[in-house]
């Protein structure tokens, strides 16, 4: 019998990924309060090792403090100092035969200042739907200094052994923030046309690969789809990302969707309004008569702005992409049974998809669909794990 196209080896630039499955990045809670990686991150990772996973992208570690995510416990990179808790995790994954990739952010206007400590970040003085706190607007001295930390932070990630490093340009951060003719309205060289909201995402590319050489693998994650108005459409993320591979600093594009201001688009599925009211800041300390007023008039309203679950809801745009450029693709967004993944590979949509729910409840799902043992993933997408991340570590939570 033929081997399956998922278990094909393939390149991100230098790296050889044994098989086509790439665990997606997804907040962990499960750094120290500094932002050290600790054992029990390595313990989750390594079910997905052992689970049969071709690479790791880890969930985001921040560049600089000023862009520290609100959620729980992130995992940090902005300083030398964290460089050997780094280390540690990378060589442990390493005896282990995994391979490791960092991704790097900055939560620009996605977090409290009451978190970070400074003033938020954004190209433009608006503020996000959801966080709701003002952010600056950035000065030309301000984005220098994001650009720097991104070089850095990704210098540090090299010096701590990991494999590659991702650039997030996604999902409502600071970078995405740039792209986004919702989010900036500047009028000056870092807006209005899509080169000039591109000339944050060009600098540091450019940076980020002059500070860890030619050789070391570098990926950016891209929204194809955001929620807003005027927000980024799949046919700009099309020049977007041939813009990445005309800046020749890149070594795959990884696609996704959605902000969250957006609401749930890019963790399709169910609402999970109980666990909303559970877990998530500022609505579990809420009164009762105020959770059940939300629930009775909020919810109904924001549930219809969700778009519905279809398996592979970002594959559309990943295939504009595909045909566009002649970078590695990575899809994730839906992605549950092996055949329609072994489809999506065969036809030239993408060359890699990323699954993070799905591994979050099956940590072992690569190895089962090896063997024959599943044909689909037993995740219900239900959501639970997304919104706890704000004020727990992560876990399945209907296992």
């Amino acid at each position: 019998m033929a081997m399956s196209i998922l278990f094909t080896a393939a390149h991100i630039g230098t790296m050889e990924i044994p098989n086509r499955m790439i665990r997606a990045a997804s907040h962990e809670g499960l750094a120290d309060e500094r932002g050290r990686p600790t054992d029990e991150q390595f313990r989750f990772y390594k079910g997905f090792v052992d689970g049969g996973i071709g690479l790791i992208i880890t969930g985001y570690a921040g560049v600089m403090q000023s862009g520290k995510s609100a959620l729980f416990n992130m995992t940090m990179i902005d300083s030398d100092e964290l460089i050997p808790s780094h280390s540690r995790l990378v060589d442990a994954i390493h005896q282990i035969g995994g391979k490791i990739l960092l991704q790097v952010a900055h939560c620009g206007r996605q977090t409290w200042s009451s978190e970070t400590g400074e003033p938020l970040l954004a190209p433009s003085a608006i503020s996000c739907g959801f966080y709701r706190e003002m952010p600056k607007e950035m000065t030309d001295d301000d984005i220098s200094n994001v650009v720097e930390s991104f070089a850095k932070a990704s210098s540090r990630a090299k010096k701590a052994g990991y494999d590659g490093v991702e650039i997030h340009g996604a999902h409502g951060y600071l970078l995405s923030t740039f792209l986004s003719l919702h989010s900036n309205r500047r009028s000056d060289k870092w807006g209005g046309s899509l080169e000039n909201r591109f000339r944050i995402i060009g600098k540091v590319l450019r940076a980020v690969r002059e500070t860890v050489g030619k050789d070391y693998p570098v990926s950016i994650k891209l929204n194809t789809y955001e929620n807003a108005p005027h927000g980024t459409s799949p046919e700009e993320c099309v020049l977007t990302a041939k813009m990445v591979e005309d800046a020749g600093c890149c070594d795959a594009v990884e696609l996704s969707c959605g902000t969250n201001e957006g609401g749930f688009v890019m963790a399709r599925g169910g609402f999970p309004s109980d666990a909303i009211f559970n877990y998530m800041r500022p609505y579990c300390t809420y009164s009762h008569t105020a959770k059940l007023f939300l629930k009775t008039f909020a919810v109904p309203f924001i549930k219809k702005r969700q778009p519905p679950f279809t398996e592979g809801y970002n594959l559309a745009a990943a295939a504009m992409v595909k045909d566009a450029i002649s970078l590695p693709v990575i899809t994730v967004g839906g992605m549950r049974s092996k055949k329609f993944i072994e489809e999506a590979i065969a036809t030239g949509k993408t060359d890699f998809v990323s699954l993070a729910r799905p591994l979050i409840c099956e940590p072992d799902l690569p190895n089962k669909f090896r063997a024959g043992i599943s044909a689909a993933a037993l995740c219900k997408n239900c959501n639970e794990c997304v919104v706890a991340s704000d004020t727990r570590h992560i876990r399945c939570y209907r296992k």
